[in-house]
């Protein structure tokens, strides 16, 4: 019978690597620990989505990392590996997601024996991830953003005239003709924003590499950590979480709601980040408080720099984390 796992490689008496599922807020959860050296520091992933779990494709872009840290990536409640049909709508709540981040570090913290971790929080992750180290800080080493979100009805109305934008001067009459039949934002219908999100992706704003999203296809189709039918759970899971959480996470507004934490921050921004548009996340940076701030320019990204520039990326993290 074909199981789930993670493969090994070098320093397997000295290092660490499993998937395993972990009750968290009372539910099965899954988690990948990786890291050549238990000693390392550790190093918390947060996935966007809400639902875009990527236990299934992140190996292959964190390899380097393993040499520095024990890195962590964990299928967040309702996706990838998480998701059950047996979940309630009535848990997909902001708070239930922070409070699950939050029992996820306590758990590596006893597991692994570490004090603190670092967190990287992606789009959707960056909310849960500010609010997280917000809430405990003594928990935390520090705090990278990634597509790091700020307001997101602010946020949403830019790349809407952002992508119509594009569209027009492209002279893209589909583009223009579907965008200007959803209208403006706030969208209360979840296909209105997938259809602003297609365009977007054709435009650049959300993937400034035209083949990312063939490399997680790829990834997802070979790895030995997902099963056929994690393929389709992960599938599943992206529908159940957005559909679920769209509204409450529609009123997230970070620049009221997180104005000061006390650890060490660093945003990470695609200069092409039209999702979460960069200009927003630029403006929040400059109004948050905390102890320790510095801000990075993707240069050749938009939403995820992690995996778009994932070398220059890799190597910031280990700079900033390991040898400041």
């Amino acid at each position: 019978m074909w199981i789930r796992k993670t493969p090994y490689k070098k320093n397997k008496d000295q290092g660490i690597i499993t998937l395993k599922k972990v009750t968290i807020g009372k539910i099965d959860q899954w988690i990948m620990i990786r890291g050549t050296d238990r000693s390392n520091p550790i190093l918390l992933f947060l996935h966007g989505g809400p639902g875009a779990a990527q236990i299934g494709f992140a190996r292959p872009f964190q390899s380097t990392l393993e040499e520095h840290f024990i890195v962590v990536n964990w299928d967040q409640r309702g996706a990838g590996l998480s998701y059950s049909k047996h979940l309630t709508a009535t848990s997909m709540t902001i708070n239930q997601f922070v409070s699950d981040l939050l029992e996820v570090v306590q758990w590596l913290r006893q597991e692994l024996k570490h004090e603190k971790v670092y967190l990287v929080g992606h789009s959707w992750g960056s909310i849960i991830g500010m609010l997280a180290v917000q809430k405990r800080p003594e928990w935390f080493y520090a705090y990278f953003g990634v597509g790091q979100v700020a307001d997101i009805n602010k946020g949403d109305f830019i790349s809407y005239e952002y992508t119509l934008r594009c569209a027009k001067v492209s002279q893209n009459k589909k583009a223009i003709l579907e965008l200007q039949a959803i209208g403006e934002p706030p969208w209360n219908n979840i296909k209105h924003e997938r259809i602003h999100q297609k365009w977007l992706k054709k435009f650049g704003g959300y993937y400034k590499q035209k083949n990312l999203v063939a490399k997680f296809s790829k990834y997802m189709l070979l790895n030995s950590e997902y099963r056929l039918i994690d393929l389709f759970k992960h599938i599943k899971g992206q529908q159940f979480s957005m559909s679920h959480i769209h509204d409450e996470m529609s009123a997230v507004n970070l620049t009221e709601q997180v104005t000061e934490v006390q650890v060490p921050v660093f945003f990470c921004i695609g200069r092409h980040d039209y999702l979460t548009p960069y200009e927003l996340a630029e403006e929040y940076y400059k109004i948050l408080k905390a102890p320790q701030k510095s801000y990075i320019w993707f240069e050749h990204s938009a939403h995820s720099p992690h995996f778009e520039e994932s070398e220059k990326f890799n190597e910031f993290l280990i700079k900033h984390a390991v040898y400041d």
